[in-house]
Protein backbone atom coordinates (compact mmCIF):
# COMPACT_ATOMS: atom_id res chain seq x y z
CA UNK A 1 0.00 0.00 0.00
CA UNK A 2 2.79 2.35 0.77
CA UNK A 3 4.28 1.96 -2.48
CA UNK A 4 1.35 2.90 -4.47
CA UNK A 5 1.26 6.13 -2.60
CA UNK A 6 4.31 7.27 -2.37
CA UNK A 7 4.06 7.07 -6.46
CA UNK A 8 0.27 8.75 -6.54
CA UNK A 9 2.27 11.54 -3.89
CA UNK A 10 5.33 11.96 -6.68
CA UNK A 11 3.74 11.74 -9.64
CA UNK A 12 0.53 13.69 -8.89
CA UNK A 13 2.91 16.84 -7.33
CA UNK A 14 5.06 16.21 -10.94
CA UNK A 15 1.70 16.79 -12.68
CA UNK A 16 0.09 19.65 -10.42
CA UNK A 17 3.64 21.72 -11.04
CA UNK A 18 3.90 20.66 -14.41
CA UNK A 19 0.24 21.88 -15.38
CA UNK A 20 0.54 25.00 -13.68
CA UNK A 21 3.86 25.41 -15.45
CA UNK A 22 1.75 25.36 -18.84
CA UNK A 23 -1.17 27.23 -17.93
CA UNK A 24 1.12 30.02 -16.61
CA UNK A 25 2.80 30.08 -20.20
CA UNK A 26 -0.57 30.33 -22.19
CA UNK A 27 -1.80 33.18 -19.86
CA UNK A 28 1.52 35.16 -19.98
CA UNK A 29 2.14 34.46 -23.29
CA UNK A 30 5.71 34.75 -22.57
CA UNK A 31 8.27 31.63 -23.83
CA UNK A 32 9.95 29.70 -21.23
CA UNK A 33 13.71 30.38 -21.52
CA UNK A 34 15.99 26.89 -20.56
CA UNK A 35 19.84 27.76 -19.39
CA UNK A 36 21.40 24.50 -19.56
CA UNK A 37 23.76 24.16 -16.73
CA UNK A 38 25.20 21.02 -14.84
CA UNK A 39 26.88 17.81 -16.22
CA UNK A 40 24.49 17.01 -19.10
CA UNK A 41 24.78 14.72 -21.67
CA UNK A 42 23.64 15.16 -25.31
CA UNK A 43 20.51 13.00 -25.04
CA UNK A 44 19.60 15.16 -21.87
CA UNK A 45 20.26 17.98 -23.27
CA UNK A 46 17.95 16.99 -26.60
CA UNK A 47 15.58 15.80 -24.75
CA UNK A 48 15.06 18.99 -22.32
CA UNK A 49 15.53 21.07 -25.12
CA UNK A 50 12.64 19.47 -27.51
CA UNK A 51 10.39 19.70 -24.41
CA UNK A 52 10.82 23.72 -23.87
CA UNK A 53 10.88 24.12 -27.53
CA UNK A 54 7.64 22.25 -28.07
CA UNK A 55 5.39 24.06 -24.68
CA UNK A 56 6.42 26.89 -26.66
CA UNK A 57 5.18 26.68 -29.48
CA UNK A 58 1.99 24.97 -27.97
CA UNK A 59 1.54 27.88 -26.19
CA UNK A 60 1.61 30.05 -28.95
CA UNK A 61 0.26 28.42 -31.80
CA UNK A 62 -2.30 25.51 -30.06
CA UNK A 63 -3.29 27.38 -26.41
CA UNK A 64 -6.50 25.88 -26.31
CA UNK A 65 -5.24 22.17 -26.80
CA UNK A 66 -2.57 23.06 -24.48
CA UNK A 67 -4.43 24.34 -21.86
CA UNK A 68 -7.31 21.61 -22.23
CA UNK A 69 -4.50 18.72 -21.89
CA UNK A 70 -2.89 21.18 -18.86
CA UNK A 71 -6.14 21.43 -17.14
CA UNK A 72 -6.40 17.35 -17.50
CA UNK A 73 -2.84 16.62 -15.98
CA UNK A 74 -3.90 19.66 -13.24
CA UNK A 75 -6.97 17.36 -12.45
CA UNK A 76 -5.73 13.97 -12.35
CA UNK A 77 -2.41 15.82 -10.35
CA UNK A 78 -5.27 16.60 -7.84
CA UNK A 79 -6.79 13.43 -7.65
CA UNK A 80 -4.04 11.41 -7.25
CA UNK A 81 -3.00 14.12 -4.35
CA UNK A 82 -6.39 13.74 -2.58
CA UNK A 83 -6.09 9.90 -2.63
CA UNK A 84 -2.39 10.21 -0.77
CA UNK A 85 -4.20 12.43 1.78
CA UNK A 86 -7.24 9.94 2.07
CA UNK A 87 -4.79 6.58 2.55
CA UNK A 88 -2.11 8.56 5.21
CA UNK A 89 -5.14 9.82 7.02
CA UNK A 90 -6.45 6.79 7.59
CA UNK A 91 -10.02 7.87 6.08
CA UNK A 92 -12.51 5.61 5.04
CA UNK A 93 -12.83 6.82 1.33
CA UNK A 94 -9.14 5.63 0.80
CA UNK A 95 -9.96 3.10 -1.39
CA UNK A 96 -12.57 4.43 -3.21
CA UNK A 97 -10.39 7.58 -3.78
CA UNK A 98 -7.37 5.41 -5.18
CA UNK A 99 -9.94 3.73 -7.44
CA UNK A 100 -10.93 6.86 -8.71
CA UNK A 101 -7.13 7.60 -9.21
CA UNK A 102 -7.09 4.32 -11.14
CA UNK A 103 -9.49 4.44 -13.83
CA UNK A 104 -8.70 9.02 -14.08
CA UNK A 105 -5.47 7.92 -14.85
CA UNK A 106 -6.57 5.46 -17.57
CA UNK A 107 -8.65 8.36 -19.11
CA UNK A 108 -5.80 10.59 -19.03
CA UNK A 109 -3.54 8.22 -20.63
CA UNK A 110 -6.24 7.71 -23.33
CA UNK A 111 -6.56 11.54 -23.41
CA UNK A 112 -2.50 11.90 -23.90
CA UNK A 113 -1.94 9.75 -26.71
CA UNK A 114 -4.35 11.68 -28.23
CA UNK A 115 -3.43 14.63 -27.74
CA UNK A 116 0.42 13.67 -28.79
CA UNK A 117 -0.86 11.48 -32.26
CA UNK A 118 -3.18 14.33 -33.70
CA UNK A 119 -1.30 17.23 -32.26
CA UNK A 120 2.24 17.08 -31.06
CA UNK A 121 2.94 14.59 -33.93
CA UNK A 122 1.62 17.07 -36.76
CA UNK A 123 4.14 19.95 -34.91
CA UNK A 124 7.34 17.77 -35.18
CA UNK A 125 8.04 18.28 -38.43
CA UNK A 126 8.04 22.36 -38.60
CA UNK A 127 9.32 22.88 -35.57
CA UNK A 128 12.89 21.13 -36.53
CA UNK A 129 14.69 23.98 -37.68
CA UNK A 130 13.77 25.63 -34.45
CA UNK A 131 15.29 22.19 -32.95
CA UNK A 132 18.13 22.30 -34.86
CA UNK A 133 19.29 25.60 -34.23
CA UNK A 134 18.67 24.94 -30.26
CA UNK A 135 20.79 21.62 -30.16
CA UNK A 136 23.24 23.61 -32.09
CA UNK A 137 23.40 25.93 -29.58
CA UNK A 138 23.65 23.74 -27.10
CA UNK A 139 26.80 21.62 -29.08
CA UNK A 140 28.20 25.30 -29.46
CA UNK A 141 28.14 25.57 -25.67
CA UNK A 142 29.13 22.39 -24.33
CA UNK A 143 31.88 22.23 -27.33
CA UNK A 144 30.54 19.51 -29.30
CA UNK A 145 29.77 18.62 -33.10
CA UNK A 146 26.54 20.15 -34.07
CA UNK A 147 24.19 17.15 -35.06
CA UNK A 148 23.32 16.39 -38.41
CA UNK A 149 19.78 17.20 -39.72
CA UNK A 150 18.83 13.46 -39.36
CA UNK A 151 19.96 12.74 -36.00
CA UNK A 152 18.10 16.06 -34.84
CA UNK A 153 15.10 14.72 -36.79
CA UNK A 154 15.00 11.33 -35.21
CA UNK A 155 15.71 12.27 -31.80
CA UNK A 156 12.93 15.00 -32.27
CA UNK A 157 10.50 11.94 -32.91
CA UNK A 158 11.91 10.06 -29.94
CA UNK A 159 11.98 12.50 -27.31
CA UNK A 160 8.37 14.39 -28.45
CA UNK A 161 6.31 11.54 -29.89
CA UNK A 162 7.66 8.10 -28.55
CA UNK A 163 8.94 8.49 -25.37
CA UNK A 164 5.55 10.39 -24.05
CA UNK A 165 3.84 7.69 -25.86
CA UNK A 166 6.29 5.11 -23.68
CA UNK A 167 5.48 6.96 -20.31
CA UNK A 168 1.91 6.99 -21.17
CA UNK A 169 2.09 2.53 -21.33
CA UNK A 170 3.39 2.61 -18.32
CA UNK A 171 0.98 4.81 -16.91
CA UNK A 172 -1.91 2.85 -17.72
CA UNK A 173 -0.48 -0.27 -16.27
CA UNK A 174 0.35 2.03 -13.19
CA UNK A 175 -3.38 2.78 -13.21
CA UNK A 176 -4.46 -1.17 -13.87
CA UNK A 177 -2.44 -2.28 -10.83
CA UNK A 178 -3.86 0.45 -8.53
CA UNK A 179 -7.47 -0.53 -9.74
CA UNK A 180 -6.34 -4.65 -9.27
CA UNK A 181 -4.81 -3.84 -5.52
CA UNK A 182 -7.70 -1.19 -4.35
CA UNK A 183 -9.89 -3.53 -5.78
CA UNK A 184 -8.92 -6.52 -4.55
CA UNK A 185 -9.79 -8.64 -1.57
CA UNK A 186 -7.02 -7.58 0.96
CA UNK A 187 -7.84 -3.72 0.28
CA UNK A 188 -11.49 -4.42 1.19
CA UNK A 189 -11.49 -6.46 3.69
CA UNK A 190 -8.68 -3.66 5.14
CA UNK A 191 -11.26 -1.01 4.72
CA UNK A 192 -14.15 -2.66 5.72
CA UNK A 193 -12.89 -3.93 9.32
CA UNK A 194 -14.71 -1.79 11.86
CA UNK A 195 -12.45 1.06 12.93
CA UNK A 196 -11.77 1.67 16.66
CA UNK A 197 -13.35 4.74 18.34
CA UNK A 198 -11.12 7.50 19.67
CA UNK A 199 -11.43 8.06 23.27
CA UNK A 200 -9.64 11.22 24.48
Amino acid sequence: MTFFTVLLLLLGGRMFLGSVTDLHRVISGSPEVLNLEGPLDAQQEALLRGQIVLANALSHYHPVALSAHALARLGLGLIYLFAVAAVFSGDKRGRRACLLAGWAGIAASVGNVVFVLLVVRKMVPWLLPALANAFAQDAARAGRAAPMAEAVAEQSQLFLVEVPLAVTGMGVVFSLLLIAYYGGRRARLFYNQPRQADHG
